[in-house]
């Protein structure tokens, strides 16, 4: 019995040290990352569940991303870290809302998907055609970028 105790205290000391699945940061991440909030607005209202990503000017490894919150902020992660990496950066808005789908249809009964639309105009998703741009340096960026009035686009 005691030898029962020993294992299942090593088992458990074992589990302690090896976590719950956080990512580990990666030896090449930068360190300089800042701490960065984009606020998203659609006619001056804030954005819930937007995509938020930023596409650098220069080659990155790490992709830096965010999903806005009830007040349409998004803080941005890089590999699963809180922050952006410096440099010069497109910004990218993206929001897909899902219409048609009926309450059984989500409990897993058959029937109609439902339709995906775009709420952002395409505008914003494209790099070669946002003029949403940022600049991040060393100190803590908070910015905020109104993505004009909402669309219905039907996704592809």
């Amino acid at each position: 019995m005691k030898n029962y105790r020993i294992i299942l205290m090593l088992l458990c000391a074992t589990l302690l040290c090896v976590g719950c699945g956080k990512k580990d940061r990666p030896a090449d991440l930068p360190d300089d990352m800042s701490p960065c909030e984009i606020t998203i607005t659609q006619d001056g209202a804030p954005v819930d569940g937007a995509t938020v990503s930023f596409v650098y000017a220069t080659d990155v490894k790490y992709s830096t991303s965010g999903t806005t919150d009830a007040k349409g902020v998004a803080v941005m992660m890089t590999y699963g870290q809180a922050g952006a990496q410096q440099g010069t950066a497109k910004v990218l808005v993206s929001k897909l809302v899902t219409e048609g789908a009926s309450e059984s249809e989500e409990y897993g009964e058959t029937g109609s998907l439902g339709q995906d639309f775009h709420v952002i105009d395409a505008k914003y998703r494209n790099e070669a055609t946002t003029d949403l741009e940022i600049t991040i340096g060393k100190s803590r960026v908070k910015e905020t970028y109104e993505v004009g009035a909402p669309v219905h686009e039907p996704a592809k």
